[in-house]
């Protein structure tokens, strides 16, 4: 496989079948081998009449989506443009990362942001109780991963088999992924070189400002994702090029009012070129782990 064919324009020219075979070596050679892979999943993403083909793959009980890489990515946001100027004009002034052209490699991407003391490991079947994903991680969890299951399974109602969203206890939380699994994560009490460290382990790292705003904007020269226009109430998920949707309604409501008299309050956080001058403390993130993919 040559680095070209993981760049846009190449990759969208590429039959599905090469681009399967690509994903399958990609996904084989970049991951740590500790992180079995249980499917290989095409995708095909509509974004304002252009479409992307790619794929979802679930690698240790996370899914995650092959992103192409794109030479000369406009990022940031050009204050010299008439356009610009005017939609800026209406909104707070506000800290956003300038215009600039960079090389953004590809990447798996996990399709979910998860909190940032949180590490999936794996998945549990709720039938076979068989676990696949990181088995080293797991073992120490097992018992209380069999106990959390055998011990709701027995509460169950004959008449109403349902499980409830998430079952936790000490380190461990499962999180409903579909009816006959759990996703099983582990929970720390970390910090950001932590959480980095734990991710080298398997070949994954958290994106760099670059690439974090070619995920969320898709590498279009606008303000927010689905343009550079205000909107009056903004969709409960964002646009993307990728497909990596964020919910809006996970926002504190007071961070929703966009109407007259809010008009752009509400609006900033959502452009990717947004950069905060006052950070949350780190708890209060999620993060989306990222594979860069090198070729020589």
């Amino acid at each position: 496989m040559a680095q070209a064919d993981l760049l846009l324009p190449q990759w969208a020219s590429l039959a599905s079948d090469r681009q399967k075979f690509i994903l399958q070596q990609l996904t084989r050679y970049f991951l740590s081998p500790l992180l079995s892979v249980d499917a290989l999943v095409p995708v095909s993403v509509d974004y304002f009449g252009q479409t992307l083909n790619t794929f979802d793959t679930l690698i240790g009980g996370q899914w995650l989506r092959f992103v192409p890489g794109a030479m000369q990515v406009p990022l940031g946001v050009d204050r010299d443009d008439a356009a610009t100027k005017t939609l800026l004009a209406q909104l707070p002034e506000a800290e956003l990362s300038p215009k600039r052209y960079v090389d953004i490699p590809p990447m798996l991407v996990a399709r979910q942001a998860i909190p940032v003391n949180e590490q999936v490991i794996g998945q549990v079947n709720l039938l076979t109780q068989v676990f696949r994903g990181n088995h080293f991680a797991y073992v120490p969890y097992k018992p209380t991963v069999m106990t959390l299951l055998n011990r709701h399974a027995q509460s169950l109602d004959p008449n109403a088999q349902s499980w409830p969203p998430i079952l936790e206890s000490g380190h461990v939380r499962l999180i409903q992924q579909s009816p006959h699994h759990y996703q099983v994560r582990l929970v720390h009490d970390w910090d950001a070189q932590a959480l980095t460290k734990a991710l080298g382990g398997f070949g994954q790292t958290l994106p760099n400002e670059d690439q974090y705003e070619y995920l969320q904007g898709g590498g279009l020269a606008q303000v927010f994702p689905w343009g550079n226009q205000l909107v009056d109430e903004l969709p409960p998920y964002l646009p993307n090029r990728f497909g990596l949707t964020v919910k809006t309604n996970d926002a504190s409501p007071e961070l929703l009012l966009v109407g007259p008299d809010k008009r752009g309050e509400g609006l900033l956080q959502w452009s990717p070129a947004y950069r905060s001058l006052h950070d949350a403390p780190f708890a209060q993130h999620t993060y989306r782990p990222v594979t860069l993919i090198t070729v020589d």
